[in-house]
Formats: C-alpha cells, structure tokens, sequence
C-alpha cells in the first residue's frame, strides 16, 4: 500500500500489543503517523480520545467542504482532503484479554469512521472468542491462513480449507470478499534478501552406463552465516518509498496520535506572553484537539495554587519554575516573589534572582513572622486603595490610577504540612502567624497577593486554607488513594514517570524548568544567567526581609519616637521600641542574658529623650556599672538608707512631675530581708504613684523568693524579660510568651511586655561611657 499510494494518500497507525517488533521497519515509512505499544489504561483513554478527536476533525472539514465522504471529496481534487487512515492491529487477542475497552474504542471509531477514511486492519491467532458480532458485522475483507483447525477455518471463511493448508508453506492463505466469494493466494514475502547478481544456475550431472545412473549436484559458492547479507527487501522498499516522497516534496501528515510529552521542557524556550496575568507552567498533554499547548498559572482567575507531590517528584521545582516565570514579565507589570522553605532548600537559588524579596527557611521564626505580618498589611492597605478606584484586580488598579509600576506579590510555601505545624498549634501570642496567613491566602487575590504552596499528600493543605485554593497541580503521589482522594485518575502519573509530570485540570503535563534539565545543578547555572540578564535590565530589587541584629548600637536608633525613650528594635517589623514613661517596670534575665548592659542603655536612653530627666541608682553593692556617669545620683550599700528616706519625702510631697525622675534599683531582690526593705518597698510605691517610671532588676530565678518588693513590679505586668523560660511570662508578668527556645535568645534579645502584651526585641548596646 506504501509502495502504490503517496502519504498524502494513505496513512498507517501501528499498535502492537507485543513492544512494536512486528512493525519495526514500517515505523520509518513516510506514511507511519504513531506506533502504539505497551497500552495502559491512560494510554488508552489517550488513544481513543485522540482518534474520535480525529473523527470530529475530519467531520468538520467534510462539512465545511459540502462532502458526503472522503472518496466523493478526494475526487474534487481539494488539497485539503486528509488521507485514509488504516490502524492496524498485531495480536488482537491479546488486546481482547488485557484491554477490553481499547479494543471497544477502535471498533467504534472504525464503524463511525468508514466514510471518515478511518480503517481497521486486525491480526489474531484465533477468532473464536475475540471476534465479536459488531466487529464481525464490520468486517467485509476476511483473510484467513493456515488455522488450527477447521472450526477456526469455518468462523472466518464459512468453509474448512483453510485448516488444511500445506505446513511446509508458510503465507499460503484463502481471502473471502462475500459470501462465497473465496479465492486462495500466496502471501509475498517482504524479510528475505534480494542481491543485485543474478543466481548461479543450477547443473546437474549423471552418469550414463547400465542400469540407473547416480545424480550428481555442482556444489554451490560457500555462504559466510556471520556475511552482513545488507538490507532486507522490507528495509529497501522502505528506503525507496522514504525517498521518493521526498523527492517529490510530500508533506508530513498530519499526526492524529501525538507523541507522549517530552520528560523535561526548557521554560526559556517555549512560547510565553511574558506577562504577570499568565505566568508559564510547561506543556500539557491535550488528546481532544490533538495538540500540546503550553499552560499558565493566571492568579488574577485562579487564585491560589496547591502543588501535591512525594518526595523526588518535582515539587520544589514547580515552585521554582513559578518564581521563574514571574521573573519575565516584560509585557506585564512587576512581580515580588517571596518564599517560605520548609523542605530540604529547593528554593534557596531563587535568592540571587532580583524580584525575589527573601527565601527564609521555615524555622527561622523570626523572618516568617515578619514575612507574613509585612504581606498582611501589604493586603489590608491595598484593600482600601483598590476600593476608592473601584479595581477588582491589580490589573484593573493598574489602568484605573495610572499605577503601571504596582507590583503583583507571591508567597511560595514549600511544605505547607510543615508550615502549618509550626505555626498553627505552636503559634506566638504576641502574632498569630498562620492566622495571619490565612487571611493572606483568603483575601490577597482582588489586591494582587497570592500563594501558591506544595504538601506531600492531600491532607497537607487543611479544609481552611483548602477552600482559598483554585487550582491545583498534582505531581505523582506516594499512594493511590490520594489520587482518589482528589479525584484524579491513579493511572496516569507512576514510579516511571519523570519528575515535573504532573496532572492539570485533569490533563497531563509536564512542568518546565529553566535549562531544561531536572539537574538541580543544571537549573542553578540557568539562574545565575537569569539573574545577569534581569540586572542588566535594570529590575528593581524586590524589598527585603531582613533579620534582627544580635548587635545595635543605641547611637544608632532615634532618640524618641512619640516622645518615649527608645532602648531597641522590634522583631516584627524592625522597628524602634520605646520603653514606659512610668510605672512599675521589671528588668530579668538568667546569668549571661545581657541584664547589666540592658540597664545601661534603659538609662542611656531615658537621658537621650531627655535630658533634663533625674536618673537615680540604688544598688545593695558596688557593682561594674554603680560608677557610671549616666546616673544622677548613686547609692550602693549603707549609702542607701538616707537616700531613699530622701527620695520618700520628695515623692510624697506631690512636687514631681511626670516623668521627670527614674529610679533604677539593681539586684533589688537582694534587699529583701534587709533594714531597708520596707522603706524601699514605700518608695516604689510612692513613686509609681507619683506617675515616674521605676526600673527593678533582678535575675529570674529570685524574683520568687522576694514578696514584698517583687509585689509591684509584677503586679504592673510590664517588664523586659531577656532569654526567657517558657514559663517566665506567666511567672513573672501573668503574660504568656509563647514556645519559647533559649537558643534562639543572644544577649539582649527578650520580650517587652507593656499592658500584659508581649513583644520581641533586641535591646540596643550603651554608647561608650
């Protein structure tokens, strides 16, 4: 059929159930549109889908065109006219017995097809049981060839002969065209050798004398077995056809049966509008329309996205392909990219890249605390802008106030399982961080905000967060209930398949890395290219997320800010903290917490707000800081007696302002049991009476055995508590702080409880003195 019609013609797609051999050399005619093997059910439904899409095709274009069938439009000559499509078959019955529903569909195909062009050629070893009556019903052209047995013979010819065909002569056969209409023939043989010199002829040589002579045979040339004999008369045949069609400049036919998606696509070098509004994923498998388009992730109508996959399977990847995408929008608006890693550091490349504000590590509290305040507050202002100009999207906000420059956010999350363990049920009181993300993921769309997590299994991404999210892309599961699970076939995606092959919106894709390679290595050398070319362009650096200092000096903080003393920088958002005007304030710390120095610089700082302000030291002993100039007055020891019967009177007689006196008791504790104890305990109470700030110092573990003195301090519940226990909140201040690791703590970092609310900070080191 090869050797009689052009491709354009004739078209022929394989199956072989068996892995392909039977139609190895017929693969590389130019007529050859698929050869289909190893048929799972995914591959099934693919080839079905794929053929009626193909029958769909070939009905529109006979419409369009006013034919009956492809014979009555092949005779008008239109160059449009789609070839006949044979599909042949090797081993049916095996198709029959392992894939009952493939067969099915191709026989319904061939019965809807036969004035499509669509044909069915199919090769079994015996008919009984495989040949059903729709198929039968179907079949006019019967060839049958040696059968085992007359039964067989009789169920495809309606006679016996074909039983008693001579073994010794393999391709004899009998072909029935009607009813009785039955005509034997020899099959030619296409495997043999055909050589260019003619055969040596044969001579015979007998002896003449009495009786019957003994026949002699010249021997014939000694053939080398292991003699390369060339190509087989199947190979030239094929090579001559190949080379005639491009000899006459046949086109390629047109393929209904695409071939499987490639195992890794290279994101610079697919098609991409470069815009925020569809961000490239990969390439999707699409069996209805017989193509493999690209696919986008378009936040402004999906949303959030989930990315599901086991370990290996492509899933920190796909976040990275994201961030990718986002990064070449050159027909859209800015992108900022911000990531949370809580895997094993897939994400920890996409730092170089400019429009990535941060990657910080998932237990790294500190950073995702102020990530996701920062992206809370991102989303709270937008809201009320987008409402005043009535913008829906950002893109809508865009055009509606001139704002081209508005950057689109992204939250990548790799590992939103872990994620939600540490700060779900482990949660700091002071900021409820997955509360927080929660209202990200749930309100950030209108304003230009999403996020986009991955999880190793569907119960990873819990029923709140679930409901925010729109889409999601399925890697290959560890089980095949999760697929079920999420309602999506468990046949698709195996061991076997590639990392980044995932299932869409029901359609298999492949995602696309940069360099298109899944080497991680690879993908690394790919960025920094990127990040070269994103530089030289001129992108703007995405805002930062950065860390609070182990070491600021107080130099370096504003003297006051709303008119409080400022004494260090806030975790949360880095911001300077400013200590009470007034007051009981507990100052407490284990040994080497930094209690000493942060004396120091709470004096520092209440004279840097202001000057004018009296800061008086008491101290049961000299110690390293009792000889300092920062203080007013100082009195250690027996010294503080009078001092304090002095300070009583001025505090008592109602003549101070507010704020205008400090008093710093250090090691106050140590007072207890002492002569001065009562008339110290008076003097506290008279002065947080008269509204000035009293600042006590103890280490932590004393604070319980003093009563008297401890009394006011914690009863005020406001204080500066440096590398706390976890129960030192609820002890000292009846404040709770939290899951608390000391190691987390250099000296100076603590919490500053203010009106039975905690706060993390790093206090600032004292200037010089």
């Amino acid at each position: 059929m090869a050797a009689a019609h052009s491709p354009d013609r004739v078209t022929f797609l394989f199956v072989d159930y068996k892995g392909g051999a039977a139609f190895a050399d017929c693969v590389n005619l130019p007529h050859t549109v698929g050869l289909v093997t190893d048929l799972s059910p995914h591959l099934v439904r693919r080839a079905l889908t794929s053929l009626r899409a193909e029958l769909r095709y070939r009905e529109h274009l006979l419409n369009a065109k006013k034919a009956k069938d492809l014979v009555s439009l092949e005779r008008t000559g239109d160059p449009d006219t789609p070839p006949s499509l044979l599909i042949v078959v090797d081993e049916f019955a095996a198709l029959v017995s392992e894939v009952p529903e493939f067969v099915d569909g191709v026989v319904d195909v061939a019965q809807r097809g036969r004035s499509l062009g669509l044909h069915l050629i199919l090769a079994t070893q015996r008919p009984a049981g495989v040949i059903k009556d729709n198929l039968r019903a179907n079949t006019n052209l019967r060839v049958a060839l040696r059968m085992a047995d007359e039964a067989d013979s009789s169920d495809i010819l309606g006679l016996p002969m074909a039983a008693h065909f001579d073994p010794s002569i393999p391709g004899r056969g009998a072909v029935k065209t009607g009813p009785g209409r039955i005509q034997t023939f020899q099959t030619a043989y296409a495997g043999g050798w055909t050589s260019n010199e003619p055969e040596r002829p044969r001579i015979d040589i007998e002896e003449v004398g009495f009786g019957t002579g003994a026949a002699w045979e010249v021997p014939g040339p000694v053939v080398d077995p292991d003699l390369d004999k060339g190509p087989s008369d199947i190979a030239r045949t094929v090579a001559t056809v190949s080379q005639a069609a491009r000899d006459a400049g046949v086109p390629e036919p047109r393929r209904p049966w695409l071939p499987e998606l490639a195992r890794a696509y290279d994101l610079a070098r697919l098609p991409n509008p470069r815009t925020d509004e569809r961000l490239l994923l990969g390439v999707v498998d699409d069996p209805h329309t017989q193509s493999q388009p690209t696919a986008f992730y378009e936040p402004d109508r999906d949303g959030n996205l989930a990315v599901f996959g086991t370990g290996g399977s492509g899933k920190s990847a796909a976040l990275r392909t994201i961030a990718v995408s986002a990064a070449i929008t050159a027909r859209g608006g800015p992108v900022q990219v911000y990531a949370i890693d809580c895997g094993s550091g897939g994400l920890r490349m996409l730092e170089e890249l400019p429009h990535v504000g941060a990657v910080v590590q998932g237990d790294d509290s500190e950073r995702v605390t102020r990530l996701v305040r920062m992206l809370r507050d991102v989303v709270d202002e937008r809201a009320a802008r987008y409402a005043e100009v009535r913008a829906s999207t950002i893109g809508e906000y865009r055009r509606l106030a001139s704002a081209p420059a508005e950057p689109r956010i992204i939250l990548l999350i790799d590992g939103i399982g872990a994620f939600r363990e540490e700060y779900e049920y482990k949660s700091t009181p002071w900021f409820p961080v997955f509360a927080a993300f929660q209202q990200v993921a749930t309100d950030g769309r209108p304003v230009g905000v999403h996020v986009v997590v991955s999880g190793d299994r569907p119960m990873s991404v819990p029923t709140s967060l679930g409901s925010t999210i729109q889409k999601r892309l399925v890697l290959r599961l560890a089980r095949e209930e999760d697929y079920l699970a999420m309602d999506m076939p468990r046949d698709v995606l195996t061991v076997a398949s590639p990392p980044g092959r995932a299932m869409l919106d029901g359609a298999e894709l492949q995602v696309a890395v940069l360099g298109g390679d899944s080497n991680v290595s690879t993908q690394s050398r790919a960025l920094a290219r990127l990040r070269g070319v994103m530089v030289a362009n001129g992108v703007q650096q995405a805002p930062p997320i950065l860390s609070l200092p182990d070491s600021i000096p107080l130099g370096s903080l504003p003297a006051n800010t709303g008119g409080g003393a400022v004494v260090g920088l806030d975790d949360l958002d880095l911001a300077p903290v400013v200590l009470p005007d007034r007051g009981p304030f507990m100052l407490s710390g284990p040994q080497g917490s930094g209690r000493t120095t942060a004396l120091v610089t709470l004096a520092q700082a209440v004279r840097r707000a202001n000057p004018a302000a009296r800061v008086v030291y008491l101290a049961p002993r000299a110690g390293n800081v009792s000889g300092l100039p920062v203080w007013s007055t100082a009195a250690v020891g027996d010294d503080v007696a009078p001092l304090v019967d002095e300070l009583v009177t001025l505090a008592e007689s109602g003549t101070l302002a507010r704020g205008q006196m400090v008093l710093v008791i250090e090691a106050v504790t140590e007072f207890t049991g002492s002569s001065v104890e009562s008339s110290l305990e008076r003097l506290v109470r008279a002065m947080v009476r008269a509204d000035q700030l009293v600042v006590g110092e103890a280490e932590a573990s004393t604070w319980s055995q003093a009563w008297s003195l401890a009394q006011p301090f914690k009863g005020g519940r406001e204080g500066l508590l440096l590398t706390p226990n976890e129960g030192d909140g609820d002890t000292l201040l009846s404040t709770g702080l939290g899951r608390v690791r000391r190691a987390d703590f250099p000296p100076g970092r603590g919490f500053l409880v203010t009106g039975g609310v905690a706060r993390k900070l790093q206090v600032a080191l004292p200037e010089p003195v």
